[in-house]
């Protein structure tokens, strides 16, 4: 029995046609993988954003607790402007009385320090001792 090959079967390899449908498969594949990859570049980037703005909430926070009790008066004179990744953010910081008691009467010896600096915000009490 003399079973003669044709040659062009028994060629190894690929053919164009196969290469291109498997590259489309791994394009199709690897797609949404880089999708998630950019959006968590981008997440990890506004993580950044806020640790820094959390820190620059919490500095001015720690300068205004330093003060005396009278030292510290009602309303927004301790705002100010800082530059954050080269843009000027305002610090907005917001001085006022506290109910502590519940009595619906603002306590003198008490006042409520907000200080907002873009979307983060940071609140504490200070009491006069």
């Amino acid at each position: 029995m003399n079973l003669s090959v044709n040659s062009r079967t028994c060629e190894r390899g690929f053919s164009l046609v196969e290469l291109l449908i498997a590259l489309a498969i791994m394009i199709i594949a690897l797609s949404p993988l880089m999708d998630s990859i950019t959006s968590s570049f981008q997440s990890a980037h506004s993580g950044e954003k806020n640790t820094i703005l959390v820190n620059y909430a919490r500095e001015k926070m720690e300068d205004i607790l330093a003060r005396n009790f009278s030292n510290v008066p009602q309303g927004s004179s301790f705002s100010d402007t800082v530059a954050v990744f080269g843009k000027s953010v305002n610090r907005n910081v917001l001085v006022e009385l506290y109910d502590g008691n519940g009595d619906s009467v603002p306590d003198t010896d008490l006042k409520k320090i907000t200080v907002t600096v873009e979307w983060v915000t940071q609140q504490s009490l200070m009491a006069d001792y």
